[in-house]
This record gives structure tokens, sequence and C-alpha cells, in this order.
């Protein structure tokens, strides 16, 4: 069978090189009439510029043509693969006063080998001198204190069982908190760990401030969304949050996030604080250490949070319940000033020469008058505005002109920044240092969590593909081709892909779902319990982006080839 050929293969050095070596012998004997000799200068003169031919040769043949792919890609708005971050849960201690921990608080940690790892909290919290009091879970009959809570100058509540006969109905965490004059405001609390259906569960259960009586109230109601590295924000249900200040960069779901709650403000009219709830006190005093019996007579803040009907082993999934907690991850921001007149006006994107330190996102660049740049594809912006581009490992500037004509010297570009893999496995207790004093002079703070998921970027498919892709569906997703070929372009890793249109209950409602399976291999992942997890709630929120108005997509994630 005869091969077809489509076009000229490139040309190697070794060829244009006996090529030029050849044209000189010719001209030579032309020219004078005399046989060329061998000479190292010429040999070493044909062979460099043979390489550098050779080199315009594949330039033409494959650099350019996909330069010019990546920006029709990047125009048309495909996002970017990036680095992830790990990420741990960290709780600060010997809290003396309160103070806001946010995203910009400076952390660091050490690792085996005495290298240096920085963190940032994910979340911004409140830390506070609150105590745990009580933490229990009553499930089929009996009440079960929970690990972590400490009597106010006392010793720890051990973990325990006792029958509660006079309660009846589905299981409820109860949870009691010894609080400062700002309640519960900005608190952040850790319940380790509560996976699979624990989790869900109490993501959509409403959480509880009981009253002055220790009863249910409308104005103590709380519901939880989920914040920036996956962290679940509580917000009151009648809207009377200020929300979460928006934080730069974005942070996608992380191993820990669904294990970390955060308390809104509470205002001064909400903070209320009642004594044992009426039913509980017998039982809960069996389940205090000796001689302690009265240590939860005083008024404490006490939380509620019921659970759906039918849901078992609760007391078994949360192993201990800790505060001033937030998930924090590997994410350091780095500002470099780039002279043009020294390194051009294309830089590479290694900070500090390290290859193992990976960009995720630009937050900005600021040229030498203090205007900022814009990206290169803003077609808003004047004609002589600074603009910025980034593409394959470098960062491309076009300095900014002033009224007088003159260019920019330098700009100052601000880079986030993450170690990838490098940060994973560092033990609980690794991350034990503040870098930004704090007005909290005492504070300290730990990890208690193993550092995970932390990935490079994954292998991004070729730019013909993802050009075919943009082509192919308008992004629109309509069809199941267009599904397909959207999750293959968006991750080259997936093995498989299925589509089914499913119909579920939605505020009383039926609605049609388009049920999306994509099949992985885990070898493919270098931590798969923390990267799947991430990499669903991408794919889903891509898919989403791309689906027709009142289309519901929805995103499952498991392991083998789905029978392909």
């Amino acid at each position: 069978m005869s091969a077809t050929i489509l076009g000229p293969s490139p040309r190697s050095a070794a060829e244009i090189g006996s090529e030029l070596r050849r044209e000189f012998d010719r001209a030579l004997y032309a020219q004078y009439g005399t046989q060329s000799r061998p000479d190292p200068v010429l040999a070493t003169l044909f062979h460099t510029l043979s390489v550098q031919i050779a080199r315009v040769y594949d330039e033409a043949e494959h650099v350019f043509p996909a330069a010019v792919l990546d920006d029709l890609v990047g125009v048309l708005g495909m996002p970017p693969r990036l680095a992830h971050p790990a990420q741990t849960v960290v709780q600060f201690t010997r809290v003396d006063q309160r103070e806001r921990i946010t995203p910009h608080t400076e952390l660091f940690g050490t690792t085996r080998t005495g290298e240096q790892v920085g963190w940032a909290p994910d979340e911004s919290i409140e830390i506070a001198p609150t105590q745990l009091v009580f933490a229990a879970v009553f499930e089929e009959g009996r009440l079960h204190a929970l690990s972590g809570a400490r009597l106010p100058g006392g010793p720890p509540v051990p973990p325990g069982s006792t029958p509660l006969p006079a309660w009846e109905g589905p299981p409820a965490l109860y949870l009691a908190f010894h609080a400062d004059e700002a309640h519960l405001g900005g608190l952040g609390l850790y319940l380790d760990p509560a996976p699979g259906t624990v989790a869900d569960a109490l993501s959509r259960s409403p959480w509880q401030l009981l009253d002055a009586s220790g009863c249910v109230h409308e104005a103590g109601m709380l519901r939880a969304c989920a914040g920036r590295g996956g962290v679940r924000r509580l917000a009151w249900l009648d809207g009377g949050d200020e929300g979460s200040p928006p934080c730069i960069p974005r942070l996608d779901d992380g191993v820990y996030g669904a294990h970390v709650w955060v308390f809104p403000r509470v205002p001064a009219a909400r903070r209320t604080c009642c004594t044992l709830p009426a039913g509980m006190a017998d039982a809960a005093r069996l389940l205090l250490p000796d001689g302690c019996a009265e240590a939860l007579d005083a008024p404490l803040a006490w939380v509620r949070v019921p659970l759906p009907p039918g849901l078992h082993g609760v007391a078994d999934a949360i192993q201990r319940v800790e505060v001033n907690c937030v998930t924090a991850s590997n994410v350091e921001v780095w500002s470099e000033q780039v002279i043009f007149d020294r390194t051009g006006c294309v830089v590479s994107l290694a900070p500090e020469g390290r290859a193992d330190r990976h960009v995720m996102a630009i937050l900005g660049v600021t040229g030498e008058a203090g205007t900022a740049y814009t990206e290169e594809a803003d077609v808003s912006a004047p004609l002589g505005h600074g603009r910025f581009r980034r593409r394959a490992g470098e960062l491309e500037f076009r300095p900014a002109r002033g009224a007088t004509g003159r260019a920019d010297g330098y700009a100052m570009a601000r880079l986030a920044l993450c170690d990838a893999e490098r940060a994973n496995g560092m033990e609980a207790g690794d991350v034990r240092r503040i870098g930004a004093s704090l007005a909290n002079t005492t504070a300290q703070v730990s990890n208690l969590t193993v550092t995970r998921g932390g990935c490079a970027p994954p292998p991004f498919a070729p730019a013909r593909t993802r050009f075919a892709e943009l082509l192919r569906t308008r992004e629109r997703v309509v069809t199941e081709a267009d599904v397909e070929i959207t999750v293959r372009a968006f991750e080259p890793r997936v093995r498989g892909v299925r589509v089914e249109s499913v119909a579920e209950l939605h505020e009383g409602a039926v609605r049609r779902v388009e049920a999306v399976t994509a099949f992985l291999d885990p070898a493919d992942f270098a931590d798969p319990g923390a990267e799947v997890v991430r990499l669903r709630g991408q794919l889903q929120r891509h898919l989403q982006e791309r689906a027709v108005l009142g289309q519901t997509m929805r995103v499952a994630v498991e392991y083998g080839w789905g029978g392909w």
C-alpha cells in the first residue's frame, strides 16, 4: 500500500548543510575551475547556517500556525488550564483577642527537605477566644458526644454515648460555644471529616442559632453556599449578610473545602444565648467528666443542624470539631519589575528562575506612569494604552505611550504562584509560621491535615483540537457530539464520555437534566482523590457556561472506560 504525501516534509539541518556544500562546490568550480578542499572553519560555518535555516523551516511548519491558532483560541474565550495549589486546614490557637484573617495573610511551612512553602487562607475569617464547650449528635434515640469540645477552664469532653428516650425524630448536630461579645461572627469551624452523604447533608441542611429559650426561630436560620476553595460559607436565610468579599485569583474546590464552615457577621439583635435545650439536660450531663455536671448551665451560643431522616452513621462520620479554622492553599503573590531596555518586552514566566513554580493568574500589570495595563484582546482600550499577553510560558508587553509619545521604561507585574505537587505531603504541624505581624501577638498557627491536591497544569489538547472544538460547537453545547468533543478538548485525560437525559424534581417541578459521565483512569493522576473532585467541578462549570438557556448539565466522574 503506497502512502499518500500530503505535503513536503520539514528539512533537517543535515540535509540543508549538504545542499549548501554542494552549491558551494558547484559555484567554486564554475568560477575558478578548482575543487574545494576540506576546511574546518568553512564546515563550522555551513553547520551553523544550516541549523538556523532548519529552525526557520520548523517554525514555518509548526510554530507559526500553532501561534496563530493559540491567538484565535484565546480571543474566542477557551479557558486556559492552570496549575492547582495544594490545600490543607489550618487552625489558629492561643487567641486572646478578635482579629480578621484574610487571603492576604501569609503563612509559611517547611517540607521534610527543609524547603519553605508559602500558604494563604482561602476565605476571610475572624479568629477570637471562642471555645467549643459541647458537641453532640442525636441519632437513633441516643446522644453521642463528639471529640473537640472542652469545658471552660476544665477538661475536654470525652467521646461517649447515652440514651435520650425523651426525643424522637431524624438525626441532628448540636454545638455549644462560649463566645465573646461578637458572638459567632466570622467563626471558622472544621468538621473532621464529614465525607460522602454526611457532608452533602450538612451542606443542604439549614444551620439554626437557637434563641434565648432554646428554640428555633426564623431570625436565626442560616443556609450554606460554596465559597473560595470549596469552603462552605453560611449566610442568613433572610439575606441579612454582607456576603463574602471578592478574592483574586479564584480557587476551585479543594479536597478539604467541604469540611470547613464560616459563619457570617452576627448582628447584635441575633446574638442570642441559652442554656441546655429542653429535654437534653439530663443526658448531656451524663456525658460530662466527673464533677462537671453543672458546666453547661451557663448561657451559651447554641447551634442546631437538623439532618435528613434516614441518614445513618453521622456520629461515626464526624471524628472531631475544631474552631478558628480555615482551609489554606499554596498560593503566593509575587511582584516583579520588568525593565524593557534590559530584558526586552517578552519575559519568561519563571519567577526566581524555578521551573517548578507555576503561574496561576496574572493579577495585574502597572506601567511606569501608574496606569494599569490591559490584556491584548481588550478592544475597548485606546491604541496607546499599555497591554500584556500571556502565551506559551511567556509574558509579552506592549509598553504604554504617553501624550508626548514617550514609552514606559518598565512595568510591575503581580503574579499568583503555586508550587503544585511540590507542596503535597506536608504532615500535620509543618505549617506553623505567620508571615505578617498580627495585632493578636500570641496567636499561633498549625495545619491539622496533610497537604494534598497540588498538581502541575495537565497536558493541553493541541491547538488544532481546541480550535476544532470551538469551531464545531460555536461555544454552544447542544448535541451529544458537542458534549463529547467539548469534554475531550477541555480534559485530554478523559477516556470516555456518556451523555443521558434524565428528569429530576426541582422546587416542586420536573425538569430535564443532561447527565454527563466522564470516565477516567486513576493512573493518569498523581492524587486522584484530590484532583478528580476539582476536575468534576471545573468540567460541570465549563459545560454549563456553554449550555443552551434552560438546559441543566450535571457531571459525574467514574473510573474505567465506560464500555469504550
